[in-house]
């Protein structure tokens, strides 16, 4: 699944639906060579590292990071022409064993798989083997508006195909400890099948769905006549990824980072929870760090496309309207960036090209709890945005109060007075301590969250405040009649204070249907 990331802000911003969104102190040591060094900590085999400042900013967000976010084992990678190159895992791969993080660790890189199956689509479009105006119908039967939907309307997120996003069998995987019902192969393309209400006319607005790739999978296996499996895996060893494939199944290649969830107070191994009938072509293949840092700039270049191809690829529709550039075919695109994210369960990946400075960033987290669970963590694609701003300043546009002094960092204490406060929907907004973003808006925003709170008696009690440049992140225990379960509060340094980042209280209002004129 890919989650709609604000590159203004820096943050994840989970879709509304479920569905659709889908460490300690360690010398820096510059080697050639691979090389393990302390707390669980490798060094990539690299031709040039990068600066030893560079490495040092890198190492403070990533442990940072891992230290706020309930974060087991981190990756990122990080290739500069100039500068040089960084591939470096930290942490721990499987808390079971203790296990340390490893560069070759597989992990799933979800939605991060639609960018594979867009270029196999576009290659078959290259060699006149399919067009992207063919409709749907031409290749899967009974799919509502299949006779209008085109391969483009797939590809560009504009197809109306349902999202399966009120589906109880399908939410049941991702989102309970050990969920009631099974999910089969032929289970996704019969639920948009039986319910064609729930679809919309092509080409009616931009919106993300799997369901888009899970059927342009099935349509790569209608034009090759193989497993889609194999159209995937032959392409990415066209691409030289040895570490790269689609599995057969739950299984992953070993060595393998475990991927975790929080349904309670204690992180659950979901390593193998993620199956191919869950998400097809839209989500399951497997990929390394070190595979996907050399992926991300060839992808980023349109290697292995016609150059024509690759330019309609990274032309948005006229009708997107997101800030942050908005969906290709099958490729997110700023104006300053190329990039892709995913998120399946246990685990949150970030891809990104700046094609100014022809760098390559990448980072994976193996912790992913599916809301409306929790938001239990950092996910790859803010801690992706922190290490370009810090890297690379100004690389994703103007960074707003880049110079403003930050305020002081608060003391668990102080920080529980002024949430339990900002929460408080009797307290009147103007005598709220602490404030969220957008409240111009809309002054009474975190008086929505405080009542959403009280709804579901949920009880919020941080336990550890960590900083990270111009972000803060407020760990915490979420406590309620169903569970009990961790979570972080992200805040940024805005007009001299520290305010609850908005899109955080826009997921949870979303998750119930409520909405903020501050969630536009």
């Amino acid at each position: 699944m890919l989650v709609p990331f604000d590159l203004s802000g820096g943050r994840d911003m989970v879709c509304s639906s479920v569905i659709r969104r889908i460490g300690g102190a360690c010398a820096v040591v510059l080697v050639l060579t691979t090389a393990v060094v302390g707390c669980g900590m490798e060094r990539g085999h690299e031709t040039r590292s990068l600066p030893a400042d560079l490495v040092r900013k890198i190492d403070e967000i990533a442990e940072s990071s891992m230290a706020a976010g309930l974060i087991p084992e981190l990756q990122v990678a990080v290739i500069d022409p100039e500068a040089g190159t960084y591939v470096h895992a930290y942490g721990t791969a499987d808390l079971a064993t203790g296990r340390a993080a490893s560069i070759h660790d597989s992990v799933r890189i979800g939605s991060v798989t639609k960018t594979f199956t867009a270029t196999a689509v576009l290659r078959l479009a290259d060699e006149g083997k399919l067009s992207l105006d063919d409709r749907l119908a031409r290749y899967i039967d009974h799919i509502p508006y299949g006779d209008t939907i085109t391969l483009r309307d797939l590809l560009d997120m504009r197809a109306g195909v349902w999202g399966l996003e009120e589906n109880a069998d399908f939410s049941e995987q991702l989102i309970r400890k050990t969920p009631a019902t099974e999910w089969h192969e032929g289970d996704y393309v019969r639920a948009i099948i039986d319910n064609p209400d729930r679809a919309t006319p092509p080409n009616t607005r931009t919106e993300y769905s799997n369901s888009n790739f899970y059927l342009l999978g099935l349509v790569l296996e209608k034009v090759t006549g193989k497993p889609v499996r194999e159209v995937l895996d032959d392409l990415a060893g066209r691409y030289g990824l040895h570490e790269t494939s689609y599995p057969a199944d739950a299984s992953m290649p070993e060595p393998a980072a475990h991927g975790y969830a929080y349904f309670d107070e204690n992180p659950t191994d979901v390593t193998a929870r993620t199956t191919p009938a869950l998400f097809g072509a839209a989500g399951t293949m497997v990929s390394t760090i070190s595979d996907l840092a050399a992926y991300t700039g060839m992808l980023g270049r349109g290697e292995l496309l016609r150059p024509e191809t690759f330019q309609d690829r990274i032309r948005v529709p006229d009708s997107a309207t997101r800030a942050d550039g908005g969906y290709g075919l099958g490729l997110a695109v700023g104006g300053s960036s190329r990039w892709h994210n995913g998120a399946v369960l246990g685990y949150t990946t970030h891809i990104g090209y700046l094609p100014k400075l022809k760098v390559t960033v990448a980072v994976v987290v193996n912790q992913y709890t599916i809301p409306p669970v929790t938001f239990a963590g950092l996910q790859a694609s803010p801690i992706w945005s922190m290490i370009v701003r810090a890297l690379y300043p100004g690389a994703l546009g103007e960074d707003k109060d880049t110079n403003a002094p930050v305020p002081a960092v608060p003391s668990v204490d102080q920080l529980n007075t002024q949430l339990r406060q900002a929460f408080d929907p009797s307290v009147p907004a103007a005598q709220r301590t602490l404030h969220a973003q957008a409240e111009g808006k809309d002054p009474d925003l975190l008086g929505r969250m405080g009542s959403f709170l009280a709804k579901y008696r949920i009880m919020l009690e941080v336990n550890k405040v960590t900083r990270i440049g111009r972000s803060l992140f407020a760990t915490a225990m979420s406590e309620s009649p169903l569970a009990k379960t961790p979570m972080v509060v992200p805040l940024t340094a805005e007009d001299g204070q520290w305010r609850v980042e908005s899109g955080w209280v826009c997921d949870y209002l979303g998750l119930v249907g409520d909405t903020s004129p501050a969630c536009g």
